[in-house]
């Protein structure tokens, strides 16, 4: 990635882009049809408030005509808590056959009206439209004689469709009931129920029996795609800058942490971190495994936060270099015989760098200080690797296998690389006490550790019954929070196993 940054910038940068003008049909379909369902909620939520707004207005008004087109009546006609922008105008008729409405004199409309049951049950009927234009739903109530009416507008469905663009919807009402066939009112473009590619969301009103549909077509997609075009691309070049600027910073941070691993090896920070390593027949330390640390200031930096890193960067073996020299300058205070074993890379044996390391450090003694080769890391060159190990071997050197059972090498590093101790990692640790079937791997692998009579230690080891367990089959040396967490030299120091209470977890 660092070697050519340009290019994976203007990657960063394009490929949301490319995936929004790829994604654009089925986003232009996606935001329509939420367009047109959210119109229809909108529609819905007005219906609902204007049809309360009306009744709350009829019932409070009703009472209160003397129904002889007096001054009074007048007055209640034309007062605006009744006559409002959901009433277009309102009307009596008296059983006199005296007319008044809101516009002054009566109107010559529902001539045959029907008798209702009382002044509060209301009936419906539309308003002539002899020229196919837009009728009006007429409310009217007929009892001994008298009847009232009012003509609601229409008005609101065209305010309410002419967003978010115009003559993108096209609404039909019309009633179930076949003897309210004639109520029946359509609003908007009705060329869209035409259109090939028309989309549609039905609702139905229950209790009155009124069915509600709400069409749109190629207008609301136009505006969709052009939504896309323009929120999209500029969403999708917000969040391509985004990107690159967290490349650049990921960029310039991992610039940085080299300069900073560096300057941590010329400041002498990796230490290591003692982890003992316990003979759980006796209870004594048996020796410990080196584990590196960064400390900078106040700050213990783990190895995960470097490690991978520093391996990419090619600073691991001067790193374990600086690890090796401080391990060796605190094996004069580690009580004898207790071992050190310090963690390996490829590179240190396929490059002979462990050779000239130990020269560096006048080769302290084989039984003090012994090596572990990783196995989730290949090793590319065996032949290499096997030629070291033997000529170290020849000098007392001892290797084990780290991780074992969970990586590249597996058994063939054992019979290649000559080496006779292993350490099962915590991986199959874990399994022991459940149903997991690595169980039955961590049981193969302790059966062919005591028939190759290889030394073997379990790493993890945080319960009691884990060490019962491993006890049970054989396996005696223990690392693991269930006895100590790795710690500085003069912790180790002052460790002893009788201060270990075996617990349930790490911390």
């Amino acid at each position: 990635m660092s070697r050519h940054p340009l290019f994976w910038s203007l990657g960063l940068f394009f490929a949301p882009l490319l995936l929004v003008l790829s994604l654009g049909p089925l986003l232009t379909a996606t935001i329509s049809r939420q367009l047109l369902e959210r119109k229809e909620h909108e529609l819905l939520a007005y219906q609902a408030s204007r049809n309360q707004a009306l009744e709350h207005a009829v019932l409070t008004q009703l009472p209160q005509f003397r129904f002889d087109c007096g001054p009074d009546d007048m007055a209640l006609l034309q007062d605006p808590t009744y006559y409002n922008r959901h009433i277009r105008f309102a009307g009596i008729r008296t059983a006199q056959g005296k007319s008044c409405s809101t516009l002054g004199p009566g109107l010559p409309i529902l001539e045959d009206a029907k008798e209702t049951s009382s002044l509060t049950d209301f009936a419906f009927t539309t308003t002539y439209s002899p020229f196919d234009t837009d009728r009006e739903l007429l409310i009217y109530a007929k009892y001994d004689g008298h009847l009232i009416y009012w003509a609601l507008s229409n008005s609101w469905v065209y305010e309410l469709m002419q967003t978010p663009c115009r003559d993108c919807f096209y609404l039909e009402f019309s009633h179930q009931d076949p003897a309210h066939e004639h109520l029946y009112f359509p609003r908007g473009n009705g060329a869209i129920k035409q259109q090939p590619e028309r989309i549609s969301v039905t609702e139905i009103d229950e209790y009155n029996r009124v069915e509600q549909t709400l069409w749109a077509g190629a207008e609301l997609r136009r505006y969709a795609a052009k939504q896309v075009r323009h929120y999209g691309l500029l969403g999708a070049a917000s969040l391509g800058l985004l990107l690159v600027l967290a490349y650049w910073l990921l960029r310039n941070y991992r610039n940085s942490l080299s300069g900073l691993l560096k300057l941590g090896l010329q400041r002498g920070e990796f230490i290591p971190f003692y982890q003992p390593i316990v003979d759980c027949r006796t209870r004594e330390v048996v020796g410990y495994e080196a584990l590196i640390r960064w400390q900078r200031g106040d700050e213990v930096i783990s190895p995960g936060m470097f490690i991978d890193y520093a391996e990419q960067q090619g600073l691991i073996v001067p790193i374990t270099d600086q690890l090796v020299r401080q391990v060796v300058a605190d094996l004069d205070r580690l009580t004898e015989p207790r071992w050190v074993s310090v963690n390996l890379v490829a590179d240190h044996l396929e490059h002979a760098y462990l050779p000239q390391m130990l020269e560096k450090v006048q080769w302290p003694s084989p039984d003090r200080l012994t090596f572990e080769l990783t196995e989730r890391l290949p090793i590319t060159n065996i032949k290499a690797a096997a030629r070291e190990i033997a000529k170290l071997g020849l000098r007392g050197y001892h290797f084990k296998i780290d991780d074992f059972g969970t990586g590249y090498g597996g058994f063939a590093y054992l019979q290649q690389l000559g080496i006779k101790s292993i350490k099962i990692d915590k991986m199959f640790v874990d399994t022991i006490g459940t149903q997991d079937f690595k169980r039955s791997v961590l049981d193969a692998i302790i059966a062919f550790g005591r028939e190759s009579k290889m030394e073997m230690i379990a790493e993890g080891v945080e319960h009691q019954a884990q060490i019962d367990y491993l006890l049970a089959r054989g396996v005696y040396l223990i690392q693991g929070y269930v006895y100590a967490k790795p710690m500085p030299l003069e912790e180790a120091l002052a460790w002893s196993p009788s201060l270990a209470i075996p617990q349930a977890g790490s911390a």
